[in-house]
């Protein structure tokens, strides 16, 4: 009788070698890979967090507006500038200070508030440095600030002229919405806007009268402390940050890299 011997098909595996090759290679190219998806990912995020700023602030603002009259009866004035006794130079003065103050607390009953900084005397409401788009630094001003719960602050309330026409700025403000929290940018995660007798409106807009457009003000390759400035409306218009990435974007052009 002939005995059938059955043949089992040849294991193979990988050595130690060829295993720590593959590894190695796939180290490298999640390195190269890995940083971009996350700074991809966070810009969404800053996207997302922003166009929900404006919406509560917006909304606040209005209801303010229902609640306390037209905003010249606020009893806010013009801010002035002074001269600062140690450089010389023109800064804002107490006014501007106050408006903020003013123009905050009139908001504030609409907001979830963590801490009240109008007056600046509690050691969480210290200022901290700030920078433009390109990492320029700026002045840092002892502005009021109200620090919201979900981390984000409202700064500023620079009121430039209080009896502004309806299609007139009557001043601005910024959010940074992480709060103190790097990169403490403009355009990065600190944005600003614009007050108007019955709305808010962010800065750099396509139809942008005033100055801070998107072409000369949200661009990576400016040094100055303004910079940034025009990024507002880029970001919660567009829902990207791609300026952060290419330079020949524009309202009536490109509106992504790709």
């Amino acid at each position: 009788m002939q005995c059938l011997r059955h043949h089992s098909p040849r294991r193979v595996a990988f050595t130690l070698a060829e295993v720590l090759i593959t590894l190695g290679i796939i180290g490298v190219v999640a390195a190269m890979t890995l940083p971009t998806l996350i700074a991809r990912h966070q810009e969404k995020v800053t996207v997302t967090k922003l166009k929900k700023a404006y919406s509560i602030i917006n909304q606040a603002y209005l209801r303010a507006l229902n609640d306390n009259g037209p905003l010249d009866s606020w009893g806010l004035e013009n801010s002035e500038f002074e001269e600062d006794p140690e450089t010389g130079e023109e800064i804002l003065g107490d006014q501007a200070k106050n408006n903020g103050a003013l123009f905050f607390s009139k908001l504030m009953p609409y907001f979830s508030t963590l801490r009240n900084c109008l007056d600046n005397e509690e050691k969480m409401c210290e200022t901290y440095d700030r920078y433009s788009l390109n990492g320029t630094k700026r002045k840092t001003p002892s502005y009021s600030r109200l620090i919201l719960s979900d981390g984000s602050i409202l700064s500023g309330g620079w009121i430039s002229n209080i009896n502004c026409g309806k299609n007139m700025s009557c001043g601005d403000f910024s959010v940074d919405i992480n709060g103190s929290a790097p990169p403490n940018m403009i355009g990065r995660d600190i944005f600003y806007f614009w007050i108007y007798r019955d709305r808010i409106k962010p800065l750099g807009l396509a139809d942008e009268v005033l100055g801070y457009t998107f072409n000369n003000k949200c661009s990576r390759n400016q040094s100055t402390e303004d910079n940034g400035y025009g990024c507002t409306a880029w970001v919660i218009y567009n829902e990207n940050m791609d300026y952060l990435h290419c330079d020949d974007l524009s309202w009536d052009g490109k509106h992504k890299c790709k």
